[in-house]
């Protein structure tokens, strides 16, 4: 199924994890968050907030709509997606509530309108594991993604949660200066992450060795019958699709999921190159189809590891909030069983991003950036030459590449505008023969743009 913007990430998730990871999508730069989550401008409801704070409530409410166009990529070109989603939630600090130290309760619940031309659709028309996956599909209005207890001990430095979330938010952050069309497939069909919208059942502890490294660990009752899951699934049991799909029943699509992974990093407020570095591995127990073979085996197992290192930046020690600079970034997703497939997904064997972003070239608008791009994505000779078969005249190598161009503008402090353009080489099947969708012929090389806005409405109104 196709994937969600990761940019709404700072939607999605958290405030623990938002203050992790910018919605600019840069790891480094915790001045974006610190401005996100300040004060800023008073909206109408800033007593009210300032209240519920003081209180223990933090009400998050934002809203992510994303558009794209496959102007000349894939079997059918020319199409058009656009969808607008609506997070609303609140994170609980039972300290101020109740004096439990280091507790948080975090909720999010996710509504969506309505899309146009629905995400599977668009799927089949860019037909591709890069574009053709990027439409989101959601056929429920309503989706629970996130309800955890998080705990916070030892000086915060042993960090404990569990309950429904969403392994992504915690694992293989994306590196990518606007990270949609970025690490996408590859992760949620391969390591089983699911897309931010889908929740399941988990438990992670981290543990900060030193004030750079971190060493974490989690497991995740995966639930495979995603997008069709609502977030209110137990650990065991049916999952029963909409009517538009045949009201059937997935029968016990659950699996487990394991990662561990360690991490560097440094911001501007300690080192004047800030840096992000991620070592993670996986463990998936379900059971695997060879899709050309029909056989199965039990697991599968895979690495990421990425970095994001500023290479240059602007001289001067007093540069507020942010000095102009350079970072260059690269991470590398392979699966270990170059025939995994959790049922009903072809996921990637291996995928390459890399870049290069420019921070803050304006002082009038220091939390802009921009970044070129290259993208590589390998399908296993199995996943090849189903496609072979399942399509006619098709003869498209196993390599994908992609070379981009995006950006992310700040605006008013509180919307975030991320506009972006690929040019896909050599475009595979894989999301059209994962539709059931067959083709004659290959589909084209081409431009494929977009636009995701991310508005966030609570620091807007001053909540």
């Amino acid at each position: 199924m196709a994937i969600v913007s990761a940019i709404a990430l700072l939607a999605f998730a958290p405030a623990s994890v938002a203050q992790e990871a910018p919605a600019t999508g840069s790891d480094v730069g915790s001045d974006v968050m610190d401005f996100l989550n300040g004060p800023g401008v008073p909206g109408p409801l800033a007593p009210l907030g300032k209240k519920l704070h003081a209180a223990g409530f933090t009400p998050k409410l934002n809203m992510i709509a994303v558009d794209i166009n496959n102007l000349s990529e894939g079997e059918k070109t020319g199409k058009h997606e656009s969808l607008m989603m609506f997070n609303v939630g609140l994170d609980t600090d039972l300290e101020k509530l109740i004096g439990l130290n280091g507790s948080t309760i975090h909720f999010n619940y996710l509504y969506v309108p309505g899309p146009h031309d629905n995400g599977n659709y668009f799927g089949s028309y860019g037909a591709d594991s890069l574009v053709g996956n990027s439409g989101p599909f959601i056929p429920y209005v309503s989706h629970m993604n996130q309800f955890t207890w998080e705990q916070k001990l030892f000086g915060d430095r042993l960090d404990l949660e569990a309950g429904k979330s969403n392994p992504g938010n915690y694992f293989a952050k994306s590196l990518c200066n606007q990270p949609f069309v970025c690490q996408g497939i590859s992760l949620q069909d391969g390591a089983g992450f699911a897309p931010p919208p889908y929740a399941n059942l988990g438990a992670r502890a981290a543990y900060k060795i030193t004030p750079e490294v971190t060493a974490q660990g989690g497991y995740w009752r995966y639930n495979t019958a995603f997008p069709f899951s609502k977030g209110w699934e137990g650990w065991t049991g049916s999952v029963s699709t909409p009517a538009a799909f045949g009201s059937q029943y997935i029968v016990h699509p659950n699996v487990g999921m394991y990662f561990g992974n360690v991490t560097y990093e440094t911001t501007y407020k300690t080192d004047r190159y800030p840096k992000y570095y991620e070592l993670m591995f996986y463990h998936n127990d379900g059971k695997q189809i060879d899709m050309l073979t029909s056989k199965t085996h039990d697991g599968a197992d895979g690495m990421y590891i990425g970095g994001r290192q500023t290479v240059w930046r602007e001289a001067g020690e007093s540069l507020a909030p942010r000095p102009t600079a350079v970072s260059v970034y690269g991470s590398l997703y392979a699966s270990f069983d170059p025939n995994a497939g959790v049922p009903g997904a072809y996921s990637v064997q291996d995928e390459v991003d890399t870049g290069i972003t420019l921070e803050g070239p304006f002082h009038s608008r220091p939390f802009d950036s921009y970044s070129v791009k290259f993208i590589w994505q390998h399908v296993s000779s199995h996943q090849q030459q189903f496609m072979k078969t399942f399509n006619t005249n098709y003869t498209v190598g196993p390599d994908e590449k992609a070379f981009g161009v995006d950006a992310n503008f700040m605006l008013a402090g509180s919307v975030i505008l991320s506009p972006w353009a690929l040019y896909v080489l050599d475009p595979n099947a894989l999301q059209a023969t994962e539709n059931g969708v067959s083709y004659n012929g290959n589909p084209k090389s081409g431009f494929a743009v977009g636009v995701n806005l991310v508005v966030l409405l609570d620091k807007m109104l001053g909540l």
